[in-house]
């Protein structure tokens, strides 16, 4: 499968809308790929929410931590920015409902909790190993000698990572994606998906040294295919976003279909 026409579709709508949007797409199933701009790096928002996870739930299975293991939320720990965790009165919460919030809701409350239990040397070394290039301590802001960016292209890596089991145990992966196919923003309604498909997905919106980004990525469950999208956006507003997010992600799901479905008539005849 060649995605040389849905990137030409995808790279006129950017270019007619003059959007600040980078996209990557490739077909896990079978390694076809299309990138625009695919390396630019932007900042990650609640996207490095993924990784913690991950290495969270490396540490569940080295026998440091359990799905069950009580974590305390400090006062501290509590915040408005992203999620309602904030509000309850709950003292400690289980890693996996932990885990659950942070990659359904994204909520920042219970991502504040989960890294305290991170070594920031750990946590870079994941970075690295994903090709990641962002501080560990990235909340501090950015430097000259290191900036905070992350790419489609680098996200592709998590993603696959999971798919493939290449770094989690496959029950525990699966586990993470369960998480990202129930995610608070709705990406299957905005992009007019039908209901009955999957779609493990990570969003991520943030204003940052004056400028507003809105990401998101992820697998599509199409049929035999399993189609990884990532869309970055930097500078537009909420509206803007989530319309070249949907528009993105529906073309791309259309394009899969209708390619599959001439294949399958081919293989008829």
């Amino acid at each position: 499968m060649s995605f040389a026409p849905l990137k030409e579709e995808i790279n006129d709508y950017i270019k007619k809308n003059n959007l600040n949007v980078s996209v990557y797409v490739e077909n896990f199933r079978n390694g076809a790929y299309m990138g625009i701009n695919e390396r630019t790096g932007f900042f990650p928002a609640s996207l490095i929410k993924l990784p913690v996870a991950i290495l969270i739930t490396k540490k569940i299975e080295s026998g440091e931590l359990s799905f069950d293991t009580l974590l305390k939320i400090d006062d501290s720990d509590r915040t408005s920015s992203f999620g309602e965790l904030y509000k309850t009165k709950e003292k400690q919460l289980p890693v996996g409902v932990l885990l659950e919030k942070m990659l359904k809701e994204s909520d920042n409350t219970a991502y504040r909790v989960l890294l305290h239990q991170i070594d920031t040397g750990d946590f870079q070394l994941v970075l690295d190993y994903y090709g990641i290039d962002v501080n560990a301590d990235f909340e501090e802001g950015e430097t000259a000698e290191r900036p905070n960016l992350l790419s489609p292209k680098a996200m592709s890596t998590l993603f696959s990572s999971l798919y493939f089991s290449t770094v989690l145990e496959p029950e525990n992966s699966e586990r993470l994606l369960s998480f990202l196919s129930d995610s608070a923003f709705d990406v299957k309604k905005a992009a007019n998906i039908p209901s009955d498909i999957a779609i493990a997905h990570k969003f991520g919106e943030t204003y940052y040294v004056g400028y507003r980004y809105f990401h998101d990525c992820g697998i599509i469950y199409i049929d035999e295919s399993r189609v990884f999208y990532c869309v970055m956006t930097k500078d537009l507003n909420e509206k803007q976003a989530t319309e070249a997010i949907s528009f993105i992600v529906n073309e791309t799901y259309n394009y899969v279909k209708e390619t599959r479905a001439r294949f399958g008539d081919y293989q008829n005849r």
